[in-house]
């Protein structure tokens, strides 16, 4: 298994290092004191593929009951987006086009032709659910 700090297990599970002292503290997450560059420091134990934090898990979980569609912006112009991926601590949207938004808006009542041509394919190719509005 990969050890890394607390700052790159951050960042590489997508939780707070807040979250990480937790699980560690917790045993969700096995951690180390190695020699460092500026001494011994806290290591974490990388675990497999897939790893959530109950809280992670928590947030997944109600992301998979909300609507897939939203707008990338305040105005709603454009095309709505399929959501792939937000961030946790901050709503950083990324959309299976590739465009990213730093908000969402609701898109409830959009059309069809509203919708994105790019993340429309990509949902249909991967067999998302496309009717979510």
């Amino acid at each position: 298994m990969e050890r890394v700090t607390i700052q790159e297990a951050s960042h590489r599970l997508n939780v707070s290092r807040k979250t990480i002292r937790e699980c560690i503290r917790d045993g969700e997450l096995k951690a180390f004191r190695e020699p460092g560059p500026r001494g011994d420091q806290w290591v974490v134990e990388l675990p497999e593929d897939g790893w959530q934090d109950r809280h992670k898990k928590a947030y997944t979980d109600l992301a998979q009951n909300l609507p897939k569609w939203w707008w990338a912006n305040e105005s709603s112009k454009g095309h709505v987006h399929y959501i792939a991926e937000l961030g946790i601590e901050e709503i950083h949207a990324l959309y299976l086009c590739g465009f990213h938004s730093e908000n969402i808006w609701s898109s409830t009542g959009h059309s069809e032709a509203d919708r994105c041509p790019k993340c429309l394919e990509i949902a249909t190719s991967q067999g998302l659910p496309i009717d979510a509005a």
